[in-house]
């Protein structure tokens, strides 16, 4: 479920070499100033052929690297890619990456904010565990279980077995105390529930307008449903 000039050329006329003046030679090399060496760096591999791009770090249209959000985003990246579960196509990193990371709505305050929540604050309580396991006894077994809590737990920085043994809701379809419970039998039903989840856990959390960054509307139900109907902002 899915988000992402020409510069005018300054002309010189060039004055003619006087005759005791000798023309430069064809090979001479000239050293760029600094400027110059930006703008041809900055051009596309179209416009300036043979110039390699550099790789800016991870996140840094966010934020410096050696920034805190940096360094918080940084972390949660190299978390994720300890899971290499795949539900349709996605792992937790790339789903991460593209509805949260690069997902303009979310703001830089709210990541800062998920990897400060803690697992209390997430905890589904005895009486949630108990109704779901014994509705859905191999809930932890479950692969959008497993791939939901990567997901929650690289971006929170929580165990992963102590917020699986917390929350075996997690990556479950439907709602504790509601005739709808279940373990969603297609991909495209479980990748919508692991991260309506992740959204909706945060927000109960504290983190608000993550719904609404990811989803479009911030009510859990209304959320819950634009994300079972395919919908996002990402």
């Amino acid at each position: 479920m899915d988000p992402i000039g020409r510069r005018p050329v300054a002309h010189q006329t060039l004055a003619q070499p006087t005759r005791a003046e000798p023309r430069p030679a064809a090979n001479t090399v000239q050293t760029a100033t600094p400027s110059q060496a930006v703008g041809h760096a900055q051009k596309s591999g179209f416009e300036a052929a043979g110039v390699k791009a550099v790789q800016a770090p991870v996140g840094t249209w966010r934020a410096p690297a050696d920034s805190e959000l940096g360094r918080v985003i940084n972390g949660m990246l190299d978390r994720l890619k300890q899971c290499d579960i795949k539900i349709k196509g996605d792992t937790p990193e790339s789903l991460f990456r593209r509805a949260i990371l690069d997902n303009k709505h979310v703001t830089n305050e709210q990541l800062l904010a998920i990897s400060k929540v803690t697992l209390e604050q997430l905890d589904s309580g005895p009486e949630t565990r108990q109704e779901v396991l014994k509705k859905i006894p191999n809930a932890r077994e479950l692969p959008v279980h497993k791939f939901t809590v990567a997901l929650m737990s690289a971006a929170t920085g929580i165990d992963a077995q102590k917020l699986s043994e917390a929350c075996p809701d997690l990556g479950i379809t439907g709602a504790p105390g509601t005739p709808l419970l279940y373990a969603a039998k297609t991909e495209r039903m479980q990748r919508s529930t692991a991260l309506h989840d992740f959204t909706d856990y945060l927000r109960g959390a504290g983190i608000k307008g993550l719904n609404k960054a990811v989803w479009g509307v911030e009510n859990r139900v209304l959320s819950a449903a634009v994300s079972a109907l395919g919908g996002g902002r990402y």
